[in-house]
């Protein structure tokens, strides 16, 4: 799908953990019971490229690797703020989701600095999130013009396979616009794994953004949607890689959702 450039650190040690102090912030380690407030969407989440969680495995892999298909290794995400239970009337659920919190901080931290060190490249994580955003744009561009072979590059085999099958059920034409950001993407969680012998990651990314789209039939006759007026979508997308394969790249495995707060 796509390939983050490496490049060597100078100062690996003072970057790896400069790394991890920014996703410390950007996941809340810094403070449980507060953020920044989230407006959450519903309307069209996922109106374009639905899916929930699929497996997949590289598609380079020699004779040799036998990788089993895997999901999504972790799925949890924390509740939008609105959504969030409160210290002072729910307290019990409040204690469960600060040490879910606190766990899924710690594990994306961990995560982050196992990728980066064997990477060698420590500024990875920002990098990837102008690049998820565009490859979120390419999927929903190419599912709307029903272009396979973009989508079978851009996605792992299952997720494609489920994308496949929307275009073969689907009636009409399809056009999907995309009117820029409503908040900037943000990583929510890092999760490394072996399979194989083979080092896994997958990264979710919240995408939160305005979008349109409009269905036409054979007349080129509006029958659904409307191009003119944009939504903001909020979504969660899942995005995997065999950093120990050097013929694998980032690809989009599939979507996730918050995870509730009791």
């Amino acid at each position: 799908m796509f390939r983050l450039s490496s490049r060597l650190s100078g100062n690996a040690a003072s970057q790896a953990v400069q790394a991890v102090r920014v996703l410390a912030t950007q996941t809340g380690l810094t403070s449980i019971a507060g953020s920044a407030n989230i407006a959450r969407m519903r309307g069209m989440t996922g109106v374009i490229a639905q899916s929930a969680s699929y497996s997949s495995v590289p598609r380079q892999m020699t004779q040799q690797m036998t990788l089993k298909e895997v999901g999504i290794m972790d799925p949890y995400v924390i509740p939008e703020k609105e959504n969030r239970p409160s210290l002072f009337t729910d307290y019990k659920t409040w204690i469960k989701y600060a040490k879910l919190r606190m766990r899924n901080t710690g594990m994306t931290a961990a995560s982050t600095l196992g990728m980066c060190w064997k990477l060698k490249d420590f500024g990875l994580t920002g990098r990837f999130l102008g690049e998820s955003e565009e490859a979120y744009i390419g999927m929903n561009e190419a599912f709307a013009k029903g272009d396979r072979k973009y989508l079978e590059e851009i996605c792992t085999p299952s997720m494609y396979a489920k994308l496949n099958r929307q275009l073969k059920d689907r009636v009409g034409r399809y056009e999907w616009k995309y009117h820029g950001i409503v908040e900037k993407p943000q990583i929510v969680s890092i999760r490394q794994g072996q399979i194989g012998g083979h080092v896994l990651i997958q990264m979710i990314v919240r995408l939160h953004s305005n979008q349109s789209m409009g269905v036409f039939d054979k007349k080129n006759k509006l029958i659904a949607g409307d191009l003119k007026k944009s939504v903001p979508v909020l979504e969660y997308l899942v995005f995997q890689r065999y950093i120990t394969d050097p013929e694998d790249n980032w690809r989009i495995l599939g979507k996730t959702a918050p995870s509730p707060s009791s």
